[in-house]
Order: structure tokens, then sequence, then C-alpha cells
């Protein structure tokens, strides 16, 4: 019988392909904007005000934050369903669209952010609506 290598840490195989990857990749690092408390109110309760700083995101989906506002209408209301988890075919019911349609939306939004997967989409989606929220509380306590 085959039996796989072991792989639990400590073990050769494990602190080798570890040593291997770290000198090829380096140590791992996020880039783009953090999750903060409010820089604009001052405010410190985060769940009532979120900022993007500078430290913490990953930079396809910082770089899609600035890319976001170039969707048409149509990938705009795609891109908040797949914030919200909606698999393609319930966005086609959302929608009232075929399912095709939606997935060639959903491919177009990929393009045009940049992103390599559906997930980095929905994860990008999640902090644009974040943040539009942030903005209309500042708007309305001004």
């Amino acid at each position: 019988m085959f039996a796989p290598p072991d792989r639990s840490p400590g073990s050769a195989i494990d602190s080798g392909t570890a040593r291997r990857r770290h000198a090829r990749l380096g140590p791992r690092r996020a880039a783009g904007p953090a999750l903060s408390g409010c820089t604009t109110c001052g405010s410190q309760d985060v769940r009532g005000c979120v900022s993007i700083g500078n430290d913490a995101l990953p930079s396809p989906i910082a770089a899609a934050l600035l890319l976001a506002p170039s969707l048409t209408a149509r990938e705009a209301s795609v891109f908040e369903l797949l914030g919200l988890g909606y698999d393609n075919r319930s966005i086609a019911r959302m929608l009232s669209i075929s399912e095709r349609t939606a997935k060639r939306h959903i491919t177009a939004i990929l393009a045009k952010l940049r992103l390599e997967s559906r997930l980095q989409a929905g994860l990008t989606a999640m902090l644009v609506s974040l943040t539009t929220q942030t903005d209309l509380a500042h708007q309305t306590r001004a």
C-alpha cells in the first residue's frame, strides 16, 4: 500500500517545504487598505464607523476597490448580489435574466476589476457596500 508522506509540523518534509517556499516567495505580507477606527469622525466604535486604512487587504482587492465605479449599472447590480453570496442561478432569478447572462456579467466584472475569482469579487463587493454605508452614515451625522 501507498502511505502518504508525513507532513506534520516538524517533519523533514514540512520544514524543507516551508523553507523553500519562504526562500522563493519571501515572508507573507498583505498590501492595500486595512479596516480601522473612523478617521473622519474620530469614533473608535468600528461597528458604527469603518474606514479604509493602508495595511491589510490583498493588493488585487485593494485595486478592485478603485476600479469598482467603472462597472455598468447592470454589472453593479450583479456585483452587489455577489457580495451577498448569491449563486448564478439566484442572481439570474433576482434580475430576471438568464443564468448564462448572469455568468457573462460575472466574467465581465472579474475582467474589469482584474480579479481572479468570484470569491475575490464577493469580498470586494462586501467592502464596497461597507464603505458606502459608512459614507452614508457620515453624511447623516454632518
